[in-house]
């Protein structure tokens, strides 16, 4: 079995994949589960939406409510009166979509915007974008 797993206990280091087969132990160290290799010790992975959207922002996954992270490569509609992003074509639906905190909504409005652009470009080409277009 496979697990995610850092080399600190805070998570904020890269993502390994451990294979559990290479664990010769495991140990609760305050609180938090720590897995012992012959060679090295290991974290395991505690997911969050914080701890996601620092290993993630690389790949477009923006922090924009506190209660979700949206892949950006995926967003293709935006209602800025309603607060909510768009995951599937005109005429939205609102079963394919989130929401955009109000407070985020005039600061993110033109990232969101790019991103959009950037999206049905890439439809049109073929190809789906990884890189984040500049805030």
């Amino acid at each position: 079995m496979i697990h995610p797993v850092t080399r600190d206990r805070n998570n904020e280091t890269e993502i390994i994949m451990l294979d559990l087969s290479e664990v010769t132990y495991m140990v609760n160290e305050d609180g938090v589960i720590a897995f012992y290799t012959e060679t090295e010790k290991f974290y395991p992975l505690v997911p969050s939406l914080s701890l996601y959207e620092k290993h993630l922002r690389d790949m477009g996954f923006y922090r924009l409510d506190r209660v979700n992270l949206v892949n950006m490569n995926k967003v293709k509609g935006f209602d800025e009166q309603r607060g909510l992003v768009f995951f599937d074509d005109p005429p939205h639906q609102v079963q394919n979509s989130t929401t955009v905190a109000f407070m985020k909504i005039r600061k993110m409005k033109q990232t969101i915007m790019d991103w959009i652009r950037k999206n049905q470009s890439s439809r049109n080409t073929g190809k789906e974008g990884k890189k984040a277009p500049e805030p």
